[in-house]
């Protein structure tokens, strides 16, 4: 065969690999209809065995708890983590309740979830650290406060064999049996892009898909940022939450949810087959919010609390959200979102219309923020004396 055959031959099969992956990814990211899969984690482990670190992080480690749909967060930090599981609760149950009107505003989006947090321990709880603290690896064998919690499931094992494919270098010696294959969510950037596009990446734990990133993969990016919108307006309307340092990552469920009826049939209409079972039928990847042990409550809701506390959290956040200075159609869309979604809640609290003007201050200030430091230069207008 002739050198010039066998290269575009070789390139042809490239570029095919190539869509394949792209393909794949899209599927399981997007929104369609699939059939939802149990993870493989659910069906391997067993009661008794060693608890599984899925992640480190500044306010506790992570590990998996054998035979079940649950981790423990464990840290050093009590008030942290109580603030971590007090703040977790508020939010699960502001999904909970907005979880089916938003549907209704949202009839294409998937509503964002928040883990819920089961139980909560101190250091000197003997019954739970007389079972558990054994089965922690030996180099972690400290006591410490701890959160239970519903375990975020890892993203389907072809979307992280898609992105090992896409993203890892083929002689990085990554090995896709490691268990952190088995912990990979993956956070969600909206608001940066990958500037370094020869980047070989090497781990899967908290895998940062960035906005070029997923516009690459065909994601539909209006469509996140509509969720994530819907997130933030929950947390900040709902429960009274500054989202502070929150984490949204694309992960799977661990168990089945409830499906309910949305509104009551009216019995002048035809019968037709209805159902209240099992949600056996949706999206194989959601949203979800994470890691509010620096977020805070904030109980009056005004002008001046919106000012202080909604957008320095906003703004000091990892580049999860859209911004006018990086994708202005985007941030567009996600304040359309967050706007429909706030007063969507805040309609049903039946709030003055001085409060239902506060979610588009919010934006407003966000903006103003952003375009008032757009120009600054650390190296110009940083001046030691």
């Amino acid at each position: 065969m002739p050198l010039h055959s066998e290269a575009s031959s070789q390139a042809q099969e490239t570029a095919e690999d190539d869509d394949a992956t792209t393909t794949t990814l899209q599927r399981h990211f997007s929104a369609c209809a699939v059939k939802a899969t149990t993870s493989d984690w659910m069906s391997s482990l067993r009661p008794g065995e060693q608890l599984q670190i899925l992640g480190l992080g500044t306010c506790g480690s992570v590990f998996g708890i054998p035979g079940s749909n649950m981790v423990i967060k464990k840290g050093g930090d009590v008030k942290a983590l109580w603030n971590d599981f007090c703040l977790t609760t508020k939010v699960f149950n502001a999904f909970d309740r907005t979880r089916n009107a938003l549907q209704d505003i949202f009839p294409t989006d998937t509503i964002p979830r928040c883990p819920r947090a089961r139980s909560f321990f101190l250091p000197g709880d003997e019954g739970f650290w007389g079972e558990y603290l054994g089965r922690l690896p030996t180099s972690h064998r400290r006591v410490g406060a701890v959160i239970e919690m519903e375990r975020i499931a890892a993203v389907p094992r072809p979307v992280r064999d898609g992105l090992v494919d896409r993203y890892f270098d083929a002689d990085g010696g990554y090995d896709e049996e490691e268990e952190e294959s088995e912990a990979c969510l993956v956070r969600v950037y909206l608001g940066e892009n990958e500037k370094d596009t020869l980047r070989a990446y090497g781990s899967l734990l908290n895998f940062p898909l960035r906005l070029n990133m997923m516009r690459d993969l065909k994601m539909d990016v209006g469509q996140l940022a509509d969720e994530m919108a819907i997130a933030l307006a929950v947390m900040h309307w709902e429960a009274g939450v500054d989202a502070m340092d929150v984490e949204f990552v694309l992960g799977s469920s661990s168990v089945m949810r409830e499906k309910r009826l949305r509104k009551a049939p009216d019995p002048d209409e035809e019968p037709r087959s209805v159902s209240d079972a099992l949600a056996f039928v949706e999206r194989d990847v959601h949203i979800w919010v994470l890691d509010l042990d620096k977020a805070k409550r904030v109980v009056d809701m005004t002008l001046e609390s919106v000012v202080r506390d909604l957008v320095p959290a906003f703004l000091g956040n990892d580049p999860y959200f859209p911004r006018p200075d990086v994708d202005g159609g985007l941030w567009m869309r996600f304040g359309d979102a967050y706007l429909k979604a706030s007063w969507g809640i805040l309609g049903e609290r039946r709030v003055g219309e001085g409060v239902m003007g506060l979610p588009g201050k919010f934006l407003e200030e966000v903006e103003r923020k952003i375009e008032e430091v757009k120009d600054w230069d650390p190296e110009k207008d940083i001046t030691f004396g």
